[in-house]
């Protein structure tokens, strides 16, 4: 299982984290994304390489 955190303070509202998510995990609402499929979560960190701002980060639990 991973725990998926994004600092919205960071995020620029690209939405390349939603685009690039194999497992769909991202929603995205209010123009951030929201980790709303969390428990899909693969733990590649694609999300995490093609964010910007580096607002992302994937940690196993």
């Amino acid at each position: 299982m991973f725990e998926i955190t994004i600092d919205l303070d960071k995020c620029q509202g690209d939405e390349e984290c939603v685009n690039a998510c194999p497992a769909e995990v991202y929603d995205f609402e209010d123009g951030k994304p929201v980790a709303t499929r969390a428990e899909d979560c693969l733990g590649c960190e694609t999300c995490v390489e093609v964010c910007p701002t580096g607002a992302i980060t994937v940690e196993e639990v």
